[in-house]
């Protein structure tokens, strides 16, 4: 995985230096926008219908959790223990959190704009997605799988944190602004990720079939809210002014 973040790294290094950007503070303008604009969009008639749609998903499909979980115990014998590791470390947020900052980090050495947004967009979804999966696991408290209590143990603020998935949430929180800001076939395979990370979580008991497709929803949302709010507000329009040297960029 990490030969993957020395990979982008070096097609960063490849790029002459050159100034950053126009508008350099927008990495701190950014998120303090998103947070301050996040309960005026969760208001919204199109924001509500989605959330109560994807919840009453969310709902019907935990009716198959138990017939699903008995599926994917089937694969924890069939696949090989390596490949399955691989796919609970693309989720693990303490391997895929430090990744995201060196992306980030080495597309700063770059002159690629548009490279430095997706790679701010991809860290930020990250820990966004992940503080409100977290909030969500400690206030519903469903037992996972191997806890052997049943699909429909759900006892609030009791410690127990299978829904929803966490490592679901982090991969589709990672590879969504990738695919919004580089669509197209080669990025939309990301998904993939996603997929064979939900499967192998399923398979080694930590998930019921309805907690990876929870995870799969917050990250995918928050990641494409995040990539279609960002993109809108690199193309505001600015006015640049230089004197001697040092340049002024305002926002219009």
């Amino acid at each position: 995985m990490w030969y993957a973040a020395l990979w982008l790294l070096g097609l960063t290094a490849v790029v002459p230096a050159g100034a950053q950007s126009e508008d350099p503070l927008r990495f701190i303008r950014w998120p303090v926008g998103d947070v301050l604009s996040a309960p005026g969009s969760m208001l919204t008639l199109r924001t509500g219908l989605t959330i109560g749609v994807a919840a009453g998903g969310i709902l019907a499909a935990s009716h198959f959790d138990r017939g699903f979980s008995h599926r994917a115990e089937r694969l924890e014998n069939a696949t090989p223990t390596r490949l399955r590791k691989v796919f609970h470390e693309l989720g693990n947020v303490n391997v895929i959190r430090p990744m995201a900052v060196v992306v980030f980090v080495g597309a700063l050495t770059s002159s690629n704009i548009h490279f430095q947004d997706a790679a701010f967009t991809s860290l930020e979804s990250v820990i966004f997605a992940n503080l409100l999966a977290n909030g969500l696991k400690l206030a519903i408290g469903r037992a996972r799988p191997h806890e052997k209590a049943g699909p429909n143990s759900v006892k609030p603020f009791s410690g127990s944190r299978s829904f929803p998935s966490g490592h679901a949430t982090t991969v589709f929180a990672f590879t969504t602004p990738w695919i919004f800001y580089y669509p197209g076939i080669a990025s939309g395979a990301l998904f993939a990720l996603g997929l064979g990370t939900a499967v192998a979580r399923m398979a080694d008991q930590y998930h019921w079939f309805s907690d990876v497709l929870g995870g799969a929803f917050i990250g995918f949302g928050v990641g494409y809210l995040l990539s279609r709010r960002h993109q809108r507000l690199s193309h505001v329009p600015s006015l640049s002014l230089s004197v001697n040297g040092f340049s002024l960029t305002w926002r219009l």
